[in-house]
């Protein structure tokens, strides 16, 4: 009997784990204190009159910084948390919302005018985006429901590419190498180039490969019987996470002479992995090594886009059509549940093929009136279908079935297990904004967006023992949800150089639906919740100022706010072994956001931000908040109460071609609550981290070369700390990812 309630304990968690459910002319920023123009409101703003909390980085930023990913792009961040999921990708949060396996993500991230809005699944999530030739990084904090839509209840992430310019040619790349301590050698290249094809069109190419070095090791998988890993110390693979990222950008600009615009573009990224960068730290014998067998897989990612712009006089329609396609095959190791079960190993792998499809269209019309009145209202449509199995092969599954249930009565094959999940999900919405000039100091905002979700889920499943872990298929479940989302701005501009701004907001998630569970595991708890869970939503309430002074050699930017999310959705543990999804109560985040930029001379630098987030549930339902490990007053997963990051730049002339500089940045990020397969764990942390970067290097107009050290004192930071085939039920392994060990490396680039 207990060998029977393990296995169902240790699968479950993977088995039943479902998916349910125009841009601008070239921001400004000169690096002598000069503005930045963002698109935060859907129309061109200087940044710091923007009455909303608003992170952006211009491409010479981006460089300064060193920030070439998510990774580093969160640490740079106030409020931005990130979760890895594998090479090239990653889960993101903003101010206390997070995203948990299986849903909807709490943060939109767009690529233009495309959101990535894919349901993040158990082994893949949000593609990370290379910024090399990127135009700026716009990063919106708080509820951004009105004009992105869905998945923006903590903030949207907006990632710029550089336009095509007829004006005349250009052409930049950049080649690295470097060396990870412990572990191999990695190397890239990246180029751009901007070809005008006429006075009225240009052609834009960008692409970057780049082979990412491995420093965790594996253990063979020729272990049967072995009750350690390590004991054969020749069956082991150095190195073994390595992984290559390629992408290719494509974008044609043609301007027609008559106020309209034509931008048809096409991005594709591909990541090949040849194992987790995630380790198994507490199986016996392994400490920082990886799965036992080996875990490759690949992800494909197309977007491709047309954007029309037409100018009417005061008035801009934009159009902008995208078709998405994702696809990812992996292969999981489970030789380590023989350890568990029968106190050896015994190999077996699961193979996890998915893919998405996403459709979207919106239409939008922008006024540019001289006068205290301006506007923006447009429509959206969008549809996703998603797919998901799990394949599990192998013979030594069969046999842990037969040893623990009994011989199969099912088909019985070099496949023991064959479970497939179809989702949908589509958003209708219509969405208008007003600006009001009251006063020249005052101005009023409004807008409100109505829309309508529409979620379905259908499963079917087969196995060597019928019913164990498949449970009766699940016909099409359908889900709609009509509402709306407003927000409201009053924003005080007493000078040019102080913005202060109060705002409410609304935000929303889409909700989804659960897979059957077989009824022989007697999952009383996830049949008490029912198949469907609604979406969740958030309002805030912030106040913010900007400041600067007149010579903008120093400018301070603060918030401060309170989010009251209504219908947290998280993954709860059944305690028959199952996992499903739930609206598990309410939660408040009370926090607030500090960005210094200081610049006394051309050649100092200096720069820092600070977020506070107190996050918290305040209702938990008695029927599974027990059950979950938590408990209302407790933190919610995955936010750190304290976060900040300090950074500096020094440059000096050395004649009237060439400067050098050296550069310095420090980011600290406070313990953060974790949770497993759902389970919040009350009262269990992941310990703080800081992380230490430095360059020292010289350019002049046309080179730069720069030697770099990342993570310098080679912190052992953990990012994330999850289950891997086995539940944390049963106080079984933890996957667990760590920071990058110091790496050294070095650097050209040639600029346009």
């Amino acid at each position: 009997m207990l060998k029977r309630t393990l296995l169902i304990s240790l699968l479950s968690g993977c088995a039943f784990a479902p998916v349910a459910h125009a841009q601008s002319e070239a921001g400004v920023e000169d690096g002598s204190g000069g503005d930045i123009v963002v698109t935060a409101q859907r129309r061109e703003s200087r940044l710091q009159d923007v009455p909303q909390a608003v992170t952006a980085f211009g491409s010479e930023t981006l460089e300064r910084l060193a920030i070439r990913d998510t990774e580093s792009l969160v640490r740079n961040t106030p409020s931005l948390t990130f979760t890895p999921v594998g090479p090239g990708e990653s889960n993101v949060g903003l101010r206390g919302l997070t995203t948990d396996l299986g849903l909807a993500p709490a943060v939109a991230v767009y690529i233009n005018d495309t959101p990535f809005d894919f349901r993040t699944d158990a082994y893949s999530g949000t593609p990370n985006i290379d910024l090399f030739d990127m135009q700026r990084v716009e990063v919106l904090r708080g509820p951004q429901g009105t004009l992105f839509g869905s998945s923006s209840t903590g903030g949207t992430i907006r990632y710029i590419t550089n336009e095509p310019d007829p004006s005349g040619f250009d052409a930049h790349g950049e080649a690295f190498v470097n060396s990870v301590r412990g572990g191999g050698e990695s190397y890239g290249a990246k180029a751009a180039v901007n070809v005008p094809l006429s006075a009225n069109a240009a052609l834009r190419l960008t692409g970057t490969y780049e082979k990412i070095a491995g420093y965790i090791d594996r253990y063979d998988a020729t272990l049967a019987g072995l009750t350690s890993p390590q004991s054969d110390d020749e069956v082991v693979e150095k190195n073994a996470n390595d992984a290559t990222i390629f992408s290719l950008r494509g974008a044609l600009r043609l301007e027609t002479g008559d106020d309209l615009t034509i931008t048809p573009s096409l991005f594709f990224q591909r990541i090949d992995a040849d194992n987790p960068i995630a380790t198994q730290s507490n199986l016996p014998g392994f400490g920082r090594a990886s799965a036992i067998g080996p875990e490759p897989s690949r992800t494909d990612l197309l977007v491709a886009n047309l954007t029309v712009e037409k100018s009417f006089g005061n008035v801009e329609l934009v159009s902008s059509s995208s078709y998405l396609h994702k696809k990812s095959d992996a292969t999981l190791d489970y030789t380590a549940l023989g350890y568990n079960i029968l106190g050896e190993f015994a190999p077996f792998a699961s193979l996890t093929p998915a893919k998405a499809d996403t459709y979207v269209q919106e239409l939008r019309l922008t006024s540019s009136n001289d006068g205290p009145f301006n506007w923006i209202a447009g429509v959206y449509f969008s549809h996703t279908d998603q797919e998901l199995g799990q394949i599990f092969v192998g013979q030594a599954f069969t046999d842990l079935i037969d040893a623990t249930f009994g011989p199969a009565t099912g088909p019985v094959g070099p496949v023991s297990y064959d479970y497939i999940q179809r989702t949908s999900d589509q958003q209708l919405a219509g969405f208008a904004e007003v600006n009001f000039d009251v006063s020249e100091t005052v101005e009023l905002i409004a807008g409100l967006r109505v829309y309508r979700l529409k979620n379905t889920l259908e499963a079917s499943c087969t196995e060597v023992v019928p019913g164990i872990l498949c449970g009766p298929d699940t016909p099409r479940i359908t889900a709609t949800k009509t509402s709306a989302s407003p927000r409201f701005t009053v924003n005080f501009r007493p000078n040019d150089h102080t913005t202060l701004y109060a705002t409410v907001s609304r935000g929303f998630r889409a909700g989804g639906a659960n897979a059957t569970v077989p009824p022989a595991l007697g999952c009383s708890l996830a049949e008490s919740v029912g198949a469907i869970f609604s979406p969740d939503s958030v309002w805030n309430y912030e106040a913010g100022a900007k400041l600067e002074t007149p010579d903008r050699v120093l400018t301070v930017n603060g918030a401060a706010y309170r989010i009251e999310q209504k219908g947290v959705q998280l993954a709860i543990p059944d305690p028959c072994g199952s996992t499903f999804f739930a609206n598990a109560g309410d939660a408040r985040i009370d926090g607030a956001e500090l960005e210094v930029s200081l610049r006394p001379s051309r050649h100092v630098t200096v720069s820092g931000q600070l977020s506070y987030a107190d996050a918290r549930f305040t209702s938990v339902p008695d029927t599974f908040g027990a059950a979950a490990g938590y408990t209302e007053g407790d933190r919610t997963p995955e936010t750190p109460r304290w976060k900040f990051a300090l950074s500096s730049e020094l440059r000096y002339p050395v004649n009237d071609a060439w400067e050098v500089y050296a550069r310095g940045s420090w980011q600290h990020v406070g313990r953060t609550p974790f949770a497993i397969d759902g389970v919040v764990s009350s009262g269990r942390f992941r310990p703080a981290y800081d992380i230490a970067n430095f360059d020292i290097g010289a350019e002049n107009g046309g080179v730069e070369v720069s030697l770099f050290i990342r993570n310098a004192f080679d912190k052992r930071g953990i990012l994330a700390i999850g289950s891997g085939a086995v539940s944390t039920i049963v106080g079984a392994y933890e996957n667990v990812t760590y920071a990058a060990p110091r790496t050294v490396g070095l650097s050209v680039r040639i600029k346009g």
